[in-house]
């Protein structure tokens, strides 16, 4: 499997899943439709109008290498300032402060199973847009 071009964006896949970087001290922008569907669409790697787990896992690890500055292996809040920090520590399983690329996996999978509605083992654009929105209600 070849690994997506794009992190996914912030909010829902990471934003999804999915998922990608909403990570200040401040409060993160809302993720637009179209960044959403640009970060899906690049989640989607086979282009067959899903995200499966495969492609959760294989985008996080891509994502970790990307923000991975300083390659010692290990992801801390100032590699990642668009971040949530609520989410840094929930995915921070250990408490050390750092995220593996096993967190950040195991992370991008819980989210997954929250995003995929119906239990399918797949995830829909349309799944990723209704998890989007209730973050975005949530922050209201």
């Amino acid at each position: 499997m070849t690994l997506p071009r794009h992190a996914l964006a912030g909010a829902a896949l990471s934003a999804l899943l999915l998922a990608a970087p909403a990570f200040a001290q401040q409060k993160p922008t809302p993720i637009t439709d179209e960044q959403l569907r640009a970060s899906f669409n690049a989640a989607d790697v086979n282009r067959d109008g899903h995200i499966d787990i495969d492609e959760v896992v294989a985008d996080a690890i891509h994502i970790f290498g990307r923000y991975d500055a300083n390659r010692d292996g290990f992801l801390v809040l100032s590699e990642l300032p668009r971040h949530n920090p609520d989410r840094f520590r929930r995915a921070d399983r250990d408490g050390d402060g750092k995220l593996s690329v096993g967190e950040v996996a195991a992370d991008r999978v819980y989210e997954f199973f929250l995003i995929d509605n119906n239990r399918n083992g797949v995830v829909t654009f349309e799944e990723v847009r209704a998890y989007a929105d209730t973050q975005r209600n949530a922050r209201k």
